[in-house]
């Protein structure tokens, strides 16, 4: 219960302050055209970026908060201690502001995707 409490707070922090980077918003993502789940991306000023990681499946309460500092158009994104069920690394590179790629470097836990997966990133809004 507390986990939920928690990315409900994460979802909801964000429309109470402004869109600070150029990536902001809420993507799926996708391999093979399977759908892996939603991301929802959030960038401060200073470049700090924090993504909450959901499932897609409305059953599954599981989710990962994961943070990272971009430069250009890459970030490497990697687990906030204490704020998911796995340890995940992965690099993503933007293009434009509509969609990108993620690698997963590497997922210890209960992973969805293997290391090396490539992740197509589609913006919703």
């Amino acid at each position: 219960m507390k986990r939920i409490l928690l990315a409900i707070v994460f979802l909801l922090l964000p429309t109470a302050s402004y869109s600070a980077g150029p990536f902001d918003g809420i993507y799926s993502f996708s391999s093979s055209g399977f759908l892996g789940g939603y991301a929802s991306i959030h960038e401060d000023n200073a470049n700090n970026i924090i993504v909450l990681l959901l499932e897609p499946d409305p059953g599954d309460t599981t989710w990962e908060a994961i943070s990272g500092i971009r430069n250009g158009n890459d970030v490497i994104l990697r687990s906030i201690p204490g704020a998911g069920t796995i340890s995940l690394n992965v690099s993503v590179t933007f293009f434009g502001n509509n969609s990108g790629i993620a690698t997963i470097n590497s997922c210890i836990g209960d992973c969805d995707f293997p290391d090396g997966t490539v992740l197509d990133l589609n913006k919703i809004f």
